[in-house]
């Protein structure tokens, strides 16, 4: 997450210019196989909404193209797309955000499927703890203040029975971080528990778990890709 306002920082710093941004959370399985080529492995859902210029605004004032795509989308049996509200959105991401803060960068550091994080009382303590300091930005974070049970949507306990629940229906996934790492590839984490160490920050929570989780990650994601590049063929060339 955090993606929107990269780009706006980046690409659009002036908020006449900006486009009409629509996000959605994908639970269909897709995998890559190629630069620009993807295999569609699963059927799923997609969760869509078209986001506000300002997130307060009551009656949003979306551009037509913007109606149109959503519009064409949701019609597609296949993709079996709902549209929703831009907070609703939010809380979904945010959700997804939560589980895959645990598991993407515990699997990573671990080198272990999904499924090997369960039944490990010390990874327990480690889940709660991130979890801790998870559930209390959510619950802090301003666009959320006035939606209803968002405390009790995101406390620690319903937030780690997800985890488990997650973790157990994958357990014999290996996460994308993983992945990536194995690869020696940059990975998310600074848009995963990176993005909740910012927003943290921003209320006034100091996130020192996640913000070690994010440094180790990127820690290891280094080693990894240095090793890679030791395994990269090398031109000898008489200079004499």
């Amino acid at each position: 997450m955090g993606i929107i306002e990269e780009v706006n920082e980046r690409v659009f710093p002036d908020p006449a210019q900006r486009p009409q941004y629509m996000l959605g959370v994908i639970s269909h399985g897709v995998y890559s196989t190629a630069p620009y080529s993807l295999v569609h492995s699963g059927f799923g859902t997609l969760a869509l909404a078209i986001v506000p210029q300002k997130i307060e605004e009551v009656k949003p004032n979306f551009v037509p193209s913007a109606l149109y795509l959503l519009r064409t989308v949701t019609r597609s049996p296949v993709l079996a797309a709902v549209g929703f509200a831009a907070t609703d959105l939010l809380q979904l991401q945010i959700e997804k955000l939560a589980v895959y803060a645990i598991i993407n960068p515990l699997t990573a550091l671990m080198d272990c499927r999904n499924g090997d994080l369960l039944g490990q009382p010390s990874m327990s303590r480690v889940i709660r703890l991130l979890l801790a300091e998870i559930s209390l930005v959510i619950k802090s974070l301003p666009e959320l203040q006035s939606v209803p049970n968002v405390k009790m949507r995101f406390d620690i306990t319903r937030l780690e029975g997800q985890v488990i629940d997650i973790a157990a229906k994958t357990a014999a996934n290996r996460s994308s971080m993983l992945q990536d790492i194995r690869r020696g590839k940059k990975t998310e984490i600074d848009y995963i528990n990176g993005y909740l160490v910012r927003r943290g920050e921003e209320v006034g929570i100091q996130c020192v778990m996640n913000f070690m989780i994010k440094h180790m990650v990127k820690t290891k994601e280094r080693m990894e890709r240095e090793k890679h590049s030791h395994l990269l063929p090398v031109e000898q060339r008489n200079t004499g």
